[in-house]
């Protein structure tokens, strides 16, 4: 198990490092359609291979399975951006569709896979996935041949959006927030570490529902982040229709320094349980599930508006790569939770769950002021489409 569990790990973090060279080739070679199709015919291959159940076949496997992601990923968000111009206010909302789409999957895809498993072991479980694959390839192949090119509607200088336009420019801001997003999915991973074991180790097993009590735990307080995300996001795309109306709306940078501001706010929810005995004893569940609540709302402001921002400000042509450089700081991120779960243990409960809440404070108040900036780029790349999109 031990030796299992490093294998996932890396292979993790090798499919989301692979999105960077991926997206580079998408951009320079293939172009985001050819790459999303031979993304998917790789990860269609991949899955056949362990679907044969035959161990020479494992690390190939893996292999293609890891250069599938690298050219999937890329040139789906590329792909997506290039659906609405920069102009669009919708941009946003097809990303939120998006991040819908992958949490129903999320969902789904653990419950065909048990049961499945339980009947036919690792074969027909492989060989669902292949067949799911192959189907998602046939239909990618369908649609990018009716995709026709996004309409360049003429463009505009100013000084301001020429400076703001420099390809220069635009790389350090995409650095910016992907040097960002560690913090992000640094936060977003410890559902899976230190709440995982703080729900295991220090919260209370019972709660009362109605005159009954009812059992939960860790699963049952993963179950919940999940079914929170899919719940709110009905919530967000009514109101991104909504606030489309107003001509008030925050800007995607004031979103995603919320977006922190509330991830801080999660953790310095359980910071305080740890000083209301969750750092030697057993705590309400409610610590627990606020700070879940809350971190659903910050992944909706960071995930999804993050990935669109990314595809936004990018340089020309170079969408698919900045969009690469995002999946690179979700292994980085990967990394660091590791790191930082070597502390869980050795320092109390409130200790460690503050230096999280610090670190997304930061991350606001870095790209607080930074606020002018990305909104300039953003303004450019409406003003100056060539200059922010494909």
């Amino acid at each position: 198990e031990p030796t299992a569990l490093l294998i996932l790990g890396v292979f993790n973090g090798l499919s989301y490092v692979s999105g960077l060279p991926g997206g580079m080739l998408t951009d320079r070679k293939l172009g985001p359609a050819v790459g999303l199709i031979m993304g998917a015919s790789l990860l269609t291959a991949g899955y056949g291979a362990l679907a044969t159940d035959r161990s020479p076949l494992l690390w190939p496997a893996c292999a293609l399975l890891v250069l599938g992601h690298g050219l999937f990923r890329p040139g789906m968000a590329t792909l997506l951006g290039a659906l609405f111009s920069s102009r669009d206010s919708r941009r946003e909302h097809g990303f939120l569709w998006q991040y819908l789409a992958v949490n129903i999957a999320c969902v789904v895809g653990p419950l065909c896979a048990g049961s499945v498993l339980g009947a036919h072991r690792w074969r027909g479980l492989f060989l669902l996935a292949t067949a799911a694959m192959l189907v998602g390839a046939l239909i990618l192949t369908l649609w990018t041949r009716v995709l026709g090119p996004s309409p360049q509607p003429p463009a505009t200088d100013a000084g301001s959006s020429a400076a703001a336009a420099n390809p220069t420019t635009r790389w350090r801001a995409v650095w910016l927030l992907c040097t960002l997003a560690v913090v992000f999915w640094l936060t977003a991973l410890q559902a899976g570490g230190s709440l995982a074991l703080f729900a295991e180790e220090y919260t209370l097993r019972n709660v009362i529902v109605l005159g009954r009590s009812m059992a939960i735990g860790p699963t049952q307080f993963a179950s919940l982040h999940g079914l929170l995300v899919l719940a709110l996001l009905p919530l967000f795309l009514v109101s991104a229709t909504c606030r489309r109306r107003r001509p008030a709306e925050p800007s995607t940078p004031v979103k995603m320094v919320w977006g922190y501001v509330v991830t801080a706010a999660a953790f310095i929810l359980l910071a305080a349980a740890g000083l209301h005995g969750g750092d030697t004893s057993h705590v309400s569940p409610g610590w627990l599930t606020g700070c879940y609540l809350l971190l659903s709302v910050a992944e909706l402001l960071l995930g999804p508006f993050g990935m669109s921002l990314v595809t936004q400000i990018a340089p020309p042509n170079r969408t698919g790569q900045a969009v690469g450089l995002w999946f690179a700081a979700a292994a980085v991120g990967n990394v660091a939770a590791g790191g930082l779960g070597l502390l869980w243990g050795r320092w109390p409960n409130h200790r460690y769950f503050a230096l999280l809440a610090l670190a997304s404070l930061g991350a606001a108040v870095v790209l607080l002021t930074r606020l002018s900036l990305l909104e300039r780029l953003i303004n450019a790349s409406r003003t100056n489409p060539q200059g922010g999109r494909r």
